[in-house]
């Protein structure tokens, strides 16, 4: 009996074990997106372009919510800077608040993706609430997890840029429309005093 009952702990303690050893890997892949989540906001925020480098693989592929695409690590930190230093900065600060949705690993390779919920604030105090969606491709190498490849996007067909050039649109038509309805207006009014007073 007594012996059954270790037999029954030693199979209860290899499963628990097995149960276990996913979440370890699962927990580093979330965590790597985070630290690099964090580092980049604290690259775009407080300059420190270099903490954000250590999250990336020398030969990472990032591509920004503008579409830019940065190959290789030492291609980060000029875009960084193009984007919040220099005579015409862009953007003004940076917020992100990452959630995973989901992750594949095979090994020491890993694919997690989900939402950024990402908001910038750019120099001419417009606030783009964007919500990027991401993917990220990770590598674990000896010093840890490490990014090979990250893919941010925006909804092309609802976004406030894209609300904004609708508005921006309507604004010039609506003015278009006004100036036209005034020139026209003159020359029907200038037409009808000439056939009223002939020479």
């Amino acid at each position: 009996m007594k012996r059954n009952l270790l037999n029954l702990l030693g199979l209860i303690s290899v499963l628990m074990t097995a149960a276990a050893q996913p979440l370890a890997p699962a927990l580093e892949v979330d965590q790597t997106v985070t630290r690099f989540c964090e580092a980049l906001l604290g690259s775009f925020n407080g300059g420190d372009v270099n903490q954000f480098l250590t999250t990336l693989d020398t030969t990472v592929v990032v591509t920004w919510q503008n579409g830019e695409v940065c190959e290789g690590r030492t291609a980060i930190k000029p875009y960084v800077e193009k984007m919040t230093k220099g005579d015409h900065p862009i953007v003004s600060k940076i917020g992100f608040a990452p959630k995973v949705l989901g992750r594949n690993i095979q090994g020491d390779c890993a694919l997690a993706w989900g939402e950024l919920n990402d908001h910038f604030i750019l120099t001419d105090g417009r606030d783009l609430p964007l919500n990027s969606h991401f993917t990220a491709t990770m590598a674990k190498h000896d010093d840890g997890w490490k990014v090979t490849a990250f893919h941010a996007s925006v909804d092309a067909f609802s976004n406030p840029i894209t609300a904004m050039a609708i508005k921006k649109t309507a604004l010039v038509a609506g003015i278009g429309g006004i100036i036209t309805g005034v020139i026209v207006g003159l020359v029907i009014a200038s037409l009808l005093k000439r056939s009223k007073n002939p020479a």
